[in-house]
């Protein structure tokens, strides 16, 4: 029997990968707390633009991804000081497109490579938690265009202008992972039905791209 073959490192790609999945996971963490202050709500509108930032550096730079990410941070940047719904759901609309074309180049990545290593790895993490950004972004526009989709306790209604997005980020990554406390409901049809297809691509994701690496891995062994 061959020995297992040793996950090769590509430098050139897997620290992008990583800066993304952190910054994610510290927007995740930081997110409630900063959104507590007037000065918090501007670090977290920085926090975002790096993830933003981040998500570029790891999909590469080239025309179509600057077309989207240009007006994605200016926008996003203009709501900061601008509280209007529409502009609002336009900066919201344009994260979704550029966060979701991001995750698409990420996943084609993972899916034409004919071995797994690192890279493969990490940007397979960093897709996952770019789908939770994608419904976050998704859940934010329902409760801005029509409020009360969401059931939000009182507690995550008393920070700073009351804006829903940190409870509704951890809202996406719980119900991405089907972790599901129940803390935070839909309270609209609509609501309920866009989460239950974030819980099924959740699920599926990790069960074809498990069975995409287990499949390339079996087969550096022969």
């Amino acid at each position: 029997m061959k020995p297992l073959p040793l996950l090769q490192l590509k430098a050139a790609r897997v620290p992008r990968f990583i800066v993304l999945l952190v910054a994610i996971v510290a927007e995740l963490m930081l997110a409630p707390l900063f959104s507590r202050s007037v000065l918090g709500l501007d670090v977290a509108w920085v926090v975002t633009v790096l993830v933003l930032l981040a998500a570029l550096s790891a999909v590469g730079v080239r025309p179509l991804t600057l077309l989207l990410f240009v007006p994605t941070v200016a926008l996003h940047l203009l709501g900061g000081y601008w509280s209007g719904t529409a502009i609002r759901v336009e900066a919201i609309t344009l994260r979704v497109l550029f966060l979701g074309y991001a995750t698409g180049l990420i996943v084609w990545h993972i899916l034409r490579r004919s071995d797994v290593t690192i890279d493969t790895i990490a940007g397979a993490a960093c897709a996952y938690a770019l789908l939770a950004l994608v419904w976050c972004q998704l859940y934010l526009i329902l409760e801005v265009v029509r409020p009360g989709s969401f059931d939000i306790p009182t507690h995550w209604r008393t920070v700073a202008a009351g804006d829903p997005a940190p409870a509704l980020l951890y809202f996406s990554f719980t119900t991405l992972t089907t972790v599901g406390y129940g803390d935070i409901t839909p309270q609209w049809a609509g609501a309920a039905g866009l989460a239950a297809a974030e819980a099924v691509v959740g699920q599926l994701y990790l069960a074809i791209t498990i069975a995409r690496l287990v499949g390339l891995h079996i087969s550096q062994r022969s």
